[in-house]
């Protein structure tokens, strides 16, 4: 699993663990989504390198409802 943060239109973010990051225009569930929640489409995916704090970068995943 992958730790990601998730940043929304709206400005908020959430740490999500993920499989695989997304690539841009693919759709993604987030597991705990109620059953009429509509996928969230990823718009962008930003890799920040690692400090030495912490050597593994990070991953920002903007995402957006889905036109229509």
């Amino acid at each position: 699993m992958i730790e990601v943060i998730l940043l929304y239109p709206d400005g908020d973010r959430r740490d999500a663990l993920l499989r695989q990051v997304p690539r841009i225009g693919e759709h993604i569930r987030l597991a705990d989504a109620d059953a009429g929640t509509p996928s969230l489409e990823v718009a962008d995916v930003l890799w920040i390198e690692g400090s030495g704090r912490t050597p593994e970068p990070t991953v920002i995943v903007s995402v957006c409802l889905p036109p229509g």
